[in-house]
């Protein structure tokens, strides 16, 4: 059994790399091309979002504004996103930063819902976020929450977004915080 499953990998192994072989650039020049026939939203799409972040604690909403940015956390973070229809999306993403208060680095794991509006074939989709999940920086306890974003499509596969949400802990509001993502976006 063993000897068959490592004959079965090696062999899929050499197929997929023949298949990169055939056309190594194909794979990288969908992103870097723009096909301007084709729709730039679609249904069904998956995509991978690489991110810059910076995670500020708020105590209240409507606070937001009344802190110093110095007071917040520096990270990054990955998601992935599947959308079921071209406005209707679910996804999850996770964070680490370099928050100092913490013992752990990944602050946290959220469950995403989308709901995007594209303007056309423009490239410009503005969107809503809601999100729930863990949050395990700088404790172990539930987070949910909600924003606004907007991404830009350079072409079918490649795009760029930036979003803002508020997410509250389920039991202490000094945990509170501000989430402001940028990041690469790409779609398969």
């Amino acid at each position: 059994m063993v000897t068959a499953g490592v004959a079965l990998m090696l062999a899929g192994g050499v197929c997929g790399a023949a298949h990169v072989w055939e056309d190594p650039s194909g794979w990288m020049s969908g992103h870097l091309t723009y096909d301007q026939s084709g729709p730039l939203y679609t249904a069904q799409e998956i995509s991978l979002d690489l991110f810059g972040s910076y995670l500020n604690p708020e105590g209240r909403f409507n606070k937001v504004f009344e802190h110093n940015i110095r007071h917040g956390a520096w990270g990054g973070g990955a998601g992935l996103t599947y959308f079921l229809t071209q406005n209707l999306g679910i996804g999850t993403d996770f964070n680490v930063s370099d928050n100092p208060d913490s013992l752990n680095s990944l602050d946290y794991w959220l469950g995403d819902v989308y709901l995007r509006f594209p303007i056309g074939n423009t490239g410009l989709a503005p969107y809503a976020i809601g999100s729930g999940g863990r949050g395990m920086s700088p404790v172990w306890d539930w987070v949910y929450g909600g924003g606004v974003g907007l991404e830009y499509r350079f072409n079918p596969t490649t795009g760029i977004f930036s979003d803002a949400r508020f997410l509250w802990n389920d039991k202490e509001t000094d945990l509170n915080m501000l989430n402001i993502r940028v990041g690469l976006r790409l779609i398969f």
